[in-house]
């Protein structure tokens, strides 16, 4: 008799559910985490930072001149060199100018802040000018060293998680792996409370 009793009362017991608003937050949790994994890696990837370009004339004697009329100093006829490294997405950022140096012996511009190399396009060496700076030559980065025309450009760079993740958020995707966690977030904070099932 009480063996039956049992029987009954454990045949009248409910099944366990879960909440369709803790599942949401279960999924939720779970886009965060991989959404962070992938950061982490695509930042590690983009991590390498362009610190500084070193320019140099191949022949002195071809460097451009600002004036050929004689009544004017040698030093004054020097080009005012600039660098200009093109961003992908049509930005730049501008080195700055060495008004009157010879790049015999090289020239150098350092970054005050690391440009992640896989944002780089291309990089501008223009003699500057009030009205038009003419462009000398431009180059890609495809290694520490690269020539175009009369100019060698040597690169350094350093490895810098936050170059990397600025990077990253720089990008389609970053965009948006940024918003899903957002959103996400949101959902997971929203599953915490007791809200009537909407399934």
């Amino acid at each position: 008799m009480e063996n039956q009793t049992d029987s009954s009362h454990n045949s009248e017991q409910k099944p366990i559910t879960l909440s369709p608003w803790k599942m949401v937050g279960w999924i939720c949790g779970g886009v965060v985490v991989l959404s962070v994994l992938s950061c982490v890696v695509i930042a590690v990837m983009r991590s390498n930072g362009l610190t500084r370009v070193t320019v140099t004339a191949l022949d002195p004697d071809a460097e451009p001149r600002d004036h050929e009329l004689p009544f004017f100093k040698k030093k004054e006829a020097l080009p005012d060199y600039e660098v200009i490294v093109i961003l992908k997405g049509d930005e730049w950022v501008n080195l700055g100018a060495k008004p009157d140096r010879s790049a015999a012996d090289g020239l150098i511009w350092e970054l005050n802040e690391p440009i992640s190399t896989s944002d780089i396009a291309s990089v501008r060496l223009r003699d500057q000018d009030k009205v038009i700076s003419d462009t000398i030559a431009e180059v890609q980065l495809l290694g520490d060293s690269t020539t175009d025309e009369n100019y060698q450009f040597d690169f350094e760079s350093q490895r810098s998680f936050s170059v990397g993740l600025r990077s990253f958020f720089r990008t389609p995707i970053g965009v948006a792996i940024s918003g899903g966690v957002l959103i996400a977030v949101v959902l997971i904070v929203v599953s915490r409370f007791d809200l009537p099932d909407l399934f």
